[in-house]
This record gives C-alpha cells, sequence and structure tokens, in this order.
C-alpha cells in the first residue's frame, strides 16, 4: 500500500544566500542577472530538502546509513520560490515529485532503504 506524505518549503533569497558560497549565481543577483537569470536560483539539494525531510521522517537515521536516493533536476528553482514535495512511499522504496511555481515539476527521483 502506498503512502503520500508531503511537505512544503518556501526558498527565500535570504535562505538561498545562508546556504551558497559567495559570488555565483544562487548568492548574489548581479551574478545571476550577467548569466541571464531573473533571479537567485537554489542549488539542486535546497530544491529538495522537503522531499528529503520526509523520507528521514518515515525511515530515520538508518536511510541515511543504508539507503539510496537518485535525483533528477528537471528546472530551476528561483529564489521566493514556495516547493511542493510530493513523496510516494511504499514499504522500502519511494518516488518522489517537487513542484513549484503553477506546478511546474523542478525535481523527480525515488529513494530506497536497505537492510
Amino acid at each position: 500500500m502506498t503512502d503520500r506524505r508531503s511537505r512544503v518549503l518556501t526558498l527565500t533569497p535570504e535562505r538561498l544566500r545562508a546556504y551558497s558560497r559567495r559570488g555565483n549565481f544562487h548568492s548574489d543577483p548581479s551574478v545571476a542577472q550577467a548569466a541571464g537569470l531573473s533571479g537567485l536560483v537554489a542549488q539542486g539539494m535546497q530544491a529538495a530538502a522537503p522531499a528529503y525531510g520526509v523520507l528521514l521522517d518515515a525511515w530515520g537515521d538508518e536511510w541515511l546509513e543504508h539507503g539510496e536516493l537518485e535525483l533528477r533536476f528537471v528546472a530551476p528553482v528561483l529564489g521566493g520560490e514556495t516547493v511542493h514535495a510530493a513523496v510516494d512511499l511504499d514499504d522500502d522504496e519511494a518516488h518522489l515529485e517537487v513542484t513549484g511555481g503553477s506546478d511546474d515539476v523542478r525535481v523527480v527521483g525515488w529513494a530506497r532503504r536497505r537492510a
């Protein structure tokens, strides 16, 4: 039986800057603009963070030691966007999708825990 869980996170520009080293399009608006971007871009793991949190809640620290995670980053998440993670848990496997903006898919992937 599949158990669907979700989590939401707003990736403010302040959070992006705090998480990133200085002088790149994750932390510096002028660098982002020079790269043709409309704002700061979240790092991939920031965008996937709410799904990762669901997996930790479901499987605990054991998953950190014995788990697998594969992600595909489909589209960028800009500073100020709210992302929504949906994680379908089925025993020792999970499929996840992170959307943002107008429900555009940003991250997809799967996870597995091993005994």
